[in-house]
């Protein structure tokens, strides 16, 4: 896992080539941060980076499929496992 630093304000993250193909990061694309309460994202900001990240993000979204005999889980079951998985999460993060 690759190190930030911060230098004079500014934040590099060394990325290797492996992590930029996975990421579909290109060599001088602008990125933005997001600010969470514990922690950061960081996005691609070209509307040409956007659209490859809905793309493969959808192909992803089309693999998901119900198993046999599996009820659908409404939205506020989905909302309390998205919630599950962030506090498992920061748990293990907590252990490491």
């Amino acid at each position: 896992m690759p190190k930030a630093h911060i230098r004079n304000g500014e934040l590099t993250i060394p990325l290797s080539e492996k992590i930029r193909d996975k990421l579909d990061i290109r060599e001088g694309e602008d990125l933005q941060a997001h600010v969470l309460e514990d922690g950061l994202i960081v996005t691609r900001t070209s509307p040409e980076a956007r659209r490859r990240a809905e793309d493969r993000l959808l192909a992803i979204l089309d693999r998901v499929r119900l198993r046999p005999g599996q009820k659908p889980l409404t939205e506020d079951e989905i909302v309390e496992e998205v919630h599950a998985v962030r506090r498992a999460r920061r748990a293990r993060r907590q252990h490491d």
